[in-house]
């Protein structure tokens, strides 16, 4: 059970398990690329220098926001890859997001594929005769995501296997002697007249042969949410449970204070405009009190965890004066489903992983855990906090 795990926590990658206990992943093309923006803009500021002044009769301009304070990057998924001491990522760097290999004893990044259109969300891998393959889940901006086929030795670009107006992610290849894979889907609910995201419906799992293109339900009830699935070494579908929660509707009387409220946003948005004249014109806003203040990483304060918003502040104060309580209820429960039927293994689980040995990955969003087996004791491996994505390296 003493395996590497590399997992995703607030946007950073670790490492943890075996020697050095813990460790942190950086990414030089992240690197590289905030300074190739600091250059652009040091070059923009040559640009418009005192000639530029001179040119605009002397009116003075606006001080943008720097690249030092507006680049934000973030792990966005990670995976095992089929190669032995590699472990595959995604990495979310604001308008360019890009796929990795990373080699460990070497710490050496090889980018596979990098664009603007898709950040994505999960990956899995497989060996074949032809090279390794990976299905990634590339959610868009608009809200949609697909699953995706790439090739990372024949180059070219991601071939869509799933279309439609739903949320696809999280991709598991079936064992091998199948040339099949299994998906989490959810359809999307959208407001009847501007088509604005509303929420999501129920989440299934999905099977798809990729000889005959045939889909086939594994997982499917109108009553809960089946996310995450994956397949352990002996063939065993593991998944996330959770009821599902019907999206919010608006109620007759929130349209009616909608109406109440609309002079006070109408005046609201009027000194908005005001503020965006003023630093257009001087660079200062009008407004400085409640600036929030600058952040390193993503907002801690909630988390958009498979389809819903969890909001972790308050969870954190719970657990602060309570160490029993958990991020997550109860009833967010991983599942091995056999023949026999479902297991449950644990609750409260916000990201797991399976070992080539079997063993057991998981985390309740305060820490991380093991379990060498279904019904083996659990063992607390490290203390890291919201982890979204966890993966064996091999």
């Amino acid at each position: 059970m003493d395996h590497r795990i590399a997992c995703i926590s607030q946007g950073k990658l670790h490492l943890i398990g075996s020697k050095p206990a813990e460790e942190s992943v950086s990414s030089d093309f992240v690197r590289d690329l905030k300074k190739r923006l600091q250059v652009i803009e040091s070059r923009a500021s040559i640009r418009n220098g005192s000639g530029a002044a001179f040119m605009r009769g002397g009116l003075p301009m606006q001080d943008g926001p720097s690249v030092e304070d507006t680049f934000t990057s973030e792990f966005s998924c990670v995976s095992g890859s089929s190669q032995s001491g590699e472990i595959c990522y995604g990495i979310d760097a604001g308008e360019v997001r890009a796929l990795f290999i990373y080699e460990i004893a070497d710490r050496y990044e090889r980018r596979v594929y990098h664009g603007p259109n898709h950040r994505f969300a999960a990956i899995s891998t497989r060996q074949t005769s032809e090279g390794p393959e990976w299905l990634v889940a590339m959610a868009r901006d608009h809200g949609g995501s697909r699953i995706g086929l790439i090739k990372p030795q024949s180059g070219g670009g991601i071939q869509e296997l799933t279309e439609g107006d739903s949320l696809d992610s999280y991709p598991a290849w079936a064992p091998s002697a199948e040339d099949s894979f299994v998906y989490q889907t959810s359809g999307i609910g959208r407001h009847h007249s501007s088509n604005a995201w509303e929420g999501l419906g129920p989440a299934s799992i999905q099977k798809v042969n990729m000889q005959t293109g045939e889909m086939q339900s594994v997982a499917e009830d109108d009553r809960f949410d089946f996310l995450c699935p994956s397949y352990g070494p002996d063939g065993v579908l593991y998944y996330l449970k959770r009821p599902y929660e019907p999206f919010h509707r608006p109620s007759f009387w929130q349209f009616l204070l909608d109406i109440v409220l609309y002079p006070f946003r109408l005046v609201r948005a009027f000194l908005a405009f005001l503020n965006v004249f003023s630093m257009f014109f001087s660079g200062k806003p009008l407004q400085t009190a409640g600036l929030p203040p600058r952040r390193d990483g993503p907002d801690p304060k909630s988390v958009f965890l498979h389809g819903r918003w969890i909001n972790m502040e308050k969870k954190m104060r719970q657990a602060a004066a309570d160490e029993l309580k958990d991020f997550l209820p109860k009833n967010w429960e991983l599942i091995a489903r056999s023949p026999d039927g479902e297991k449950v293994i644990c609750n409260s689980v916000m990201a797991y992983t399976i070992a080539s040995d079997g063993s057991i990955y998981y985390s309740n969003g305060k820490a991380v855990f093991a379990k060498a087996g279904p019904d083996s004791p659990v063992k607390k491996i490290s203390d890291l906090k919201l982890v979204t994505s966890l993966a064996a390296v091999a």
